[in-house]
């Protein structure tokens, strides 16, 4: 762990992080695109999830709108990986600390883990049931767990950013 936060204070240090957290329009510009990525990535996550849940989209097959909407999902989780990073080099050292990174973190792992378990398992017998009004049930937790973990991480993040500009 020791050294994580000598990671986050060279990081911080550097060049990247000065300029991140000094220029005027910089953080404010990786900002909004980190938000359009959380956009992509939660709106996309959450189509084929309420499929999945039973919420909406019964009669359409689940793996098209898998082909249509995953693009869409990991478009949205790069940009959310990159403009994250760039946030993050501006105030490591006191977001490293933040219980709130910590659940935003975890909070992510456990909805990759999720979607791996969901691909690995389930999905792989996506051409018995794909079309079926009720999905069976490890779909539907599936789907329910994703929907919950992403709602998670956005407002983590939020929480985050929140607590990091009042200590400013």
């Amino acid at each position: 762990m020791e050294q994580f936060f000598a990671f986050c204070k060279w990081l911080q240090q550097s060049p990247l992080g000065t300029t991140m957290r000094e220029s005027l329009w910089l953080f404010p510009t990786v900002e909004a695109l980190h938000l359009f990525g959380t956009i992509a990535l939660v709106a996309s996550t959450s189509i084929l999830s309420f499929r999945l849940t039973g919420l909406g989209l019964r009669n359409e097959p689940v793996s098209k709108l898998a082909r249509q909407f995953l693009p869409w999902s990991w478009f949205g989780f790069t940009v959310q990986v990159i403009t994250g990073f760039l946030l993050f080099s501006s105030e490591s050292v006191r977001a490293s600390a933040s219980l709130v990174f910590t659940v935003k973190m975890i909070l992510i792992l456990l909805a990759g883990m999720n979607a791996l378990a969901f691909q690995r398992t389930v999905y792989r017998e996506v051409a018995s049931w794909e079309n079926d009004p009720v999905t069976p049930l490890g779909a539907r937790l599936a789907g329910w767990a994703s929907i919950i973990l992403w709602i998670g991480v956005a407002t983590a993040g939020r929480w985050l950013n929140s607590s990091l500009q009042r200590l400013s």
